[in-house]
Protein backbone atom coordinates (compact mmCIF):
# COMPACT_ATOMS: atom_id res chain seq x y z
CA UNK A 1 0.00 0.00 0.00
CA UNK A 2 1.38 3.74 -1.07
CA UNK A 3 2.08 5.63 1.61
CA UNK A 4 -0.81 8.64 0.48
CA UNK A 5 -3.14 6.15 0.99
CA UNK A 6 -2.41 5.94 4.32
CA UNK A 7 -2.07 9.51 4.93
CA UNK A 8 -4.52 11.31 2.62
CA UNK A 9 -3.37 14.62 2.72
CA UNK A 10 -6.50 15.31 0.87
CA UNK A 11 -9.15 14.38 2.86
CA UNK A 12 -10.34 18.09 2.35
CA UNK A 13 -11.17 18.09 -0.94
CA UNK A 14 -14.08 17.12 -2.42
CA UNK A 15 -14.30 13.00 -3.48
CA UNK A 16 -13.28 13.80 -7.40
CA UNK A 17 -10.24 16.44 -6.35
CA UNK A 18 -9.34 13.57 -3.93
CA UNK A 19 -8.95 11.31 -6.34
CA UNK A 20 -7.38 13.91 -9.00
CA UNK A 21 -4.92 14.54 -6.21
CA UNK A 22 -4.58 10.93 -5.55
CA UNK A 23 -4.02 10.24 -9.06
CA UNK A 24 -1.49 12.97 -8.97
CA UNK A 25 0.57 11.77 -6.44
CA UNK A 26 0.60 8.34 -7.58
CA UNK A 27 2.47 9.17 -10.51
CA UNK A 28 4.45 11.30 -9.03
CA UNK A 29 5.58 8.38 -6.57
CA UNK A 30 6.09 6.30 -9.18
CA UNK A 31 8.16 8.59 -10.98
CA UNK A 32 10.54 9.41 -7.92
CA UNK A 33 10.89 5.28 -7.58
CA UNK A 34 12.02 5.47 -11.80
CA UNK A 35 14.15 7.99 -10.92
CA UNK A 36 15.65 6.67 -8.16
CA UNK A 37 16.39 3.45 -9.95
CA UNK A 38 17.66 5.25 -12.75
CA UNK A 39 21.49 3.84 -13.42
CA UNK A 40 23.93 6.01 -12.47
CA UNK A 41 26.39 8.21 -14.63
CA UNK A 42 29.87 7.99 -13.13
CA UNK A 43 30.41 4.13 -12.94
CA UNK A 44 34.29 3.85 -13.84
CA UNK A 45 36.00 0.65 -15.07
CA UNK A 46 40.05 1.11 -15.49
CA UNK A 47 42.01 -0.90 -17.91
CA UNK A 48 45.37 -1.31 -17.39
CA UNK A 49 47.81 -2.42 -20.03
CA UNK A 50 50.70 -3.07 -17.53
CA UNK A 51 52.84 -4.26 -20.69
CA UNK A 52 53.36 -1.02 -21.90
CA UNK A 53 52.98 0.50 -18.43
CA UNK A 54 55.95 -1.28 -17.10
CA UNK A 55 58.04 -0.26 -20.14
CA UNK A 56 57.60 3.23 -19.56
CA UNK A 57 58.18 2.80 -15.88
CA UNK A 58 61.36 1.28 -16.59
CA UNK A 59 62.70 4.24 -18.68
CA UNK A 60 61.45 6.57 -15.92
CA UNK A 61 63.13 5.07 -13.41
CA UNK A 62 66.39 4.78 -14.74
CA UNK A 63 65.97 9.14 -15.25
CA UNK A 64 64.41 9.34 -11.61
CA UNK A 65 64.26 6.61 -9.33
CA UNK A 66 61.06 8.21 -7.86
CA UNK A 67 58.98 6.22 -10.15
CA UNK A 68 58.30 3.11 -9.29
CA UNK A 69 58.51 0.23 -11.18
CA UNK A 70 56.37 -2.40 -8.90
CA UNK A 71 53.35 0.24 -8.49
CA UNK A 72 50.20 -0.31 -6.90
CA UNK A 73 47.40 -0.13 -9.77
CA UNK A 74 44.61 0.18 -7.58
CA UNK A 75 45.39 3.13 -6.57
CA UNK A 76 46.70 3.99 -9.71
CA UNK A 77 42.52 3.46 -10.57
CA UNK A 78 41.55 5.36 -7.23
CA UNK A 79 43.38 8.37 -8.28
CA UNK A 80 42.17 8.15 -11.72
CA UNK A 81 39.21 7.58 -11.26
CA UNK A 82 38.83 10.81 -8.71
CA UNK A 83 35.26 11.08 -6.95
CA UNK A 84 33.47 8.63 -9.28
CA UNK A 85 32.44 5.49 -8.37
CA UNK A 86 35.17 2.86 -8.79
CA UNK A 87 33.50 -0.09 -10.04
CA UNK A 88 36.62 -2.40 -11.10
CA UNK A 89 40.29 -2.52 -12.21
CA UNK A 90 41.44 -5.27 -15.03
CA UNK A 91 45.48 -5.13 -14.79
CA UNK A 92 46.92 -7.38 -17.95
CA UNK A 93 50.30 -8.78 -17.67
CA UNK A 94 52.67 -11.41 -18.81
CA UNK A 95 54.36 -13.96 -16.45
CA UNK A 96 58.10 -13.45 -16.20
CA UNK A 97 60.09 -15.71 -18.78
CA UNK A 98 60.65 -19.59 -17.06
CA UNK A 99 64.59 -19.33 -18.45
CA UNK A 100 65.61 -16.40 -15.55
CA UNK A 101 64.75 -18.52 -12.92
CA UNK A 102 67.59 -21.06 -14.48
CA UNK A 103 70.04 -18.02 -15.36
CA UNK A 104 71.75 -17.97 -11.78
CA UNK A 105 71.30 -15.70 -8.15
CA UNK A 106 70.01 -12.93 -10.37
CA UNK A 107 67.83 -14.48 -12.69
CA UNK A 108 66.10 -16.43 -10.40
CA UNK A 109 66.08 -12.74 -8.13
CA UNK A 110 64.13 -10.83 -10.73
CA UNK A 111 62.06 -13.95 -11.78
CA UNK A 112 60.43 -14.31 -8.22
CA UNK A 113 60.27 -10.39 -7.63
CA UNK A 114 58.06 -10.23 -11.00
CA UNK A 115 56.20 -13.90 -9.20
CA UNK A 116 55.39 -12.22 -5.86
CA UNK A 117 53.82 -8.72 -6.95
CA UNK A 118 51.68 -10.50 -9.42
CA UNK A 119 50.26 -12.69 -6.87
CA UNK A 120 50.36 -9.63 -4.63
CA UNK A 121 48.49 -7.57 -7.62
CA UNK A 122 45.87 -10.47 -7.60
CA UNK A 123 44.95 -9.90 -3.87
CA UNK A 124 44.25 -6.27 -3.84
CA UNK A 125 40.66 -5.24 -3.91
CA UNK A 126 38.14 -4.94 -7.26
CA UNK A 127 40.94 -5.72 -9.47
CA UNK A 128 41.12 -8.71 -11.98
CA UNK A 129 44.61 -9.66 -12.85
CA UNK A 130 44.68 -11.31 -16.57
CA UNK A 131 47.83 -12.99 -17.60
CA UNK A 132 48.62 -13.31 -21.71
CA UNK A 133 51.34 -15.83 -22.55
CA UNK A 134 55.10 -15.46 -23.83
CA UNK A 135 56.01 -17.03 -27.44
CA UNK A 136 59.48 -17.25 -29.69
CA UNK A 137 62.89 -17.98 -28.22
CA UNK A 138 64.94 -16.43 -25.39
CA UNK A 139 66.48 -13.96 -28.15
CA UNK A 140 62.92 -13.06 -29.47
CA UNK A 141 59.99 -13.20 -26.96
CA UNK A 142 57.01 -11.89 -27.95
CA UNK A 143 53.71 -11.58 -25.48
CA UNK A 144 50.50 -12.83 -27.21
CA UNK A 145 46.84 -12.57 -25.79
CA UNK A 146 47.16 -8.98 -23.78
CA UNK A 147 45.50 -6.69 -26.24
CA UNK A 148 42.74 -9.22 -27.57
CA UNK A 149 41.95 -10.15 -23.74
CA UNK A 150 41.49 -6.04 -23.02
CA UNK A 151 39.78 -5.66 -26.28
CA UNK A 152 37.34 -8.50 -25.34
CA UNK A 153 36.60 -7.73 -22.29
CA UNK A 154 36.08 -3.50 -22.57
CA UNK A 155 33.83 -4.37 -25.52
CA UNK A 156 31.62 -6.99 -23.15
CA UNK A 157 31.27 -5.00 -20.30
CA UNK A 158 30.38 -1.70 -22.35
CA UNK A 159 27.61 -3.68 -24.02
CA UNK A 160 26.46 -5.37 -20.56
CA UNK A 161 26.07 -1.41 -19.28
CA UNK A 162 28.77 -2.00 -16.68
CA UNK A 163 30.46 0.93 -16.68
CA UNK A 164 29.70 4.93 -17.97
CA UNK A 165 33.28 5.70 -18.75
CA UNK A 166 36.65 3.76 -19.45
CA UNK A 167 39.71 4.27 -18.21
CA UNK A 168 42.62 3.12 -20.52
CA UNK A 169 45.90 2.97 -19.48
CA UNK A 170 48.21 2.27 -22.58
CA UNK A 171 49.81 3.26 -25.29
CA UNK A 172 48.75 1.49 -27.85
CA UNK A 173 47.55 2.68 -31.26
CA UNK A 174 45.97 -0.94 -31.73
CA UNK A 175 43.36 0.08 -29.62
CA UNK A 176 41.76 2.74 -31.95
CA UNK A 177 39.18 0.29 -32.87
CA UNK A 178 38.21 -0.98 -29.39
CA UNK A 179 37.36 2.56 -28.67
CA UNK A 180 34.97 3.27 -31.44
CA UNK A 181 33.59 0.13 -30.56
CA UNK A 182 33.65 1.31 -26.78
CA UNK A 183 31.67 4.45 -27.44
CA UNK A 184 29.12 3.24 -29.68
CA UNK A 185 27.48 1.81 -26.60
CA UNK A 186 27.16 5.41 -25.60
CA UNK A 187 30.04 4.71 -22.95
CA UNK A 188 33.12 7.19 -22.65
CA UNK A 189 36.65 6.47 -22.93
CA UNK A 190 39.80 8.41 -21.31
CA UNK A 191 43.15 7.75 -22.26
CA UNK A 192 45.93 7.63 -19.86
CA UNK A 193 48.96 8.29 -21.76
CA UNK A 194 53.14 8.95 -20.84
CA UNK A 195 54.66 11.82 -22.39
CA UNK A 196 56.87 10.41 -25.56
CA UNK A 197 55.07 7.42 -25.46
CA UNK A 198 51.50 8.12 -27.03
CA UNK A 199 49.68 6.96 -30.24
CA UNK A 200 48.14 10.34 -31.85
CA UNK A 201 44.83 7.91 -33.56
CA UNK A 202 44.35 6.60 -30.18
CA UNK A 203 44.60 9.78 -28.39
CA UNK A 204 41.93 11.90 -30.93
CA UNK A 205 39.15 8.98 -30.83
CA UNK A 206 39.12 9.04 -26.64
CA UNK A 207 36.74 11.62 -25.14
CA UNK A 208 39.96 12.34 -22.63
CA UNK A 209 43.54 11.87 -22.64
CA UNK A 210 45.64 13.18 -19.49
CA UNK A 211 49.53 12.21 -19.41
CA UNK A 212 50.73 9.90 -16.41
CA UNK A 213 52.04 11.59 -13.33
CA UNK A 214 54.77 10.49 -10.80
CA UNK A 215 51.83 11.36 -8.01
CA UNK A 216 49.41 8.73 -9.88
CA UNK A 217 52.05 6.11 -8.77
CA UNK A 218 52.62 4.75 -5.13
CA UNK A 219 54.96 1.80 -4.70
CA UNK A 220 53.20 -1.54 -3.54
CA UNK A 221 55.01 -3.80 -0.99
CA UNK A 222 54.74 -7.06 -1.17
CA UNK A 223 56.54 -10.52 0.46
CA UNK A 224 59.39 -11.80 -1.60
CA UNK A 225 57.59 -15.38 -2.60
CA UNK A 226 61.42 -17.34 -2.45
CA UNK A 227 62.85 -15.67 0.77
CA UNK A 228 59.86 -13.33 2.08
CA UNK A 229 61.86 -10.79 2.09
CA UNK A 230 59.86 -7.42 1.33
CA UNK A 231 60.37 -5.80 -1.79
CA UNK A 232 60.77 -1.77 -1.77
Amino acid sequence: MISYIQLNPYSGFGKGKQQEASASCFFYDNKIKLNSNMPKTNRVIVFIDNSNVFKSLEELHRIDRQWPKAYNPLTLAQKLAGNRELVGVYFYCTPPPSYLSQEGESGSKKYWIQISYYEAVKKLSKLELKYGRLAGNKDHLKEKNLDNQLTADIVKLAAENKFDVAILVANDGDYQSTVETVKSFGKKVELVYFKGNISMALKRVCDLARRARRSHFEQLRFPRIDNNQEED
